[in-house]
């Protein structure tokens, strides 16, 4: 029952993460949503910070599972960068509360570990892509700038679907970005 509602706190706050303007999400309209009491929040998370990295955490293992499940075919390195690319767009597409996080709007100062969570996760995520492009012949640049330039696009795409307010959906251009960015990467 505890792990169940600790579901219920964060499916609540991704769903008030997509509808309103972070700031405004307080704990109280967090417990509302979530159909608790203030209190019963508390005794599942301790502040309003570790419900946020847990919803942050929640997405990062998924995200992690993928690119371990990616390093373990047999698709060429350009294949996998492309499919992780086209796998966190859709991601984010699908979780628009983890956007918020990703793009570190949901966050202020009292969030400070999340931050630097956040930070920590688009650096390792940087660091899997130039693995993965490590053995690469075709790049343009080195591995560790092509892997920045990928990532540099994710983060634009998460800022910019934030920007329109979640009404234009990353996978209507997701094609052409790709080919565009792969073009940006490889001879």
């Amino acid at each position: 029952m505890k792990n169940e509602r600790k579901q219920i706190i964060l499916q609540a706050l991704a769903q008030l993460l997509e509808k309103r303007n972070p700031s405004k999400i307080t704990t109280a309209l967090l417990a509302k949503e979530s159909k608790i009491t203030e209190a019963a929040l508390y005794r599942h998370f301790p502040s309003k910070r570790t419900i946020y990295l847990e919803l942050f955490n929640f997405c990062d293992v998924s995200i992690r599972e993928k690119i371990s499940e990616l390093k373990k075919t047999n698709k060429n390195s350009i294949e996998q960068i492309k499919i992780l690319f086209f796998f966190l767009v859709m991601f984010v597409e699908k979780n628009k509360g983890f956007a918020r996080i990703l793009s570190r709007e949901a966050l202020g100062p009292a969030e400070k570990n999340v931050i630097d969570a956040v930070n920590q996760f688009f650096n390792s995520l940087e660091l899997s892509v130039k693995q993965i492009l490590a053995d690469e012949k075709k790049l343009v640049a080195p591995a560790g700038l092509c892997a920045q330039i990928v990532i540099t696009g994710l983060e634009g795409i998460v800022a910019r679907f934030i920007r329109n307010e979640f009404k234009e959906n990353p996978s209507s251009y997701l094609d052409n970005y790709w080919q565009i960015l792969e073009r940006s990467i490889l001879k």
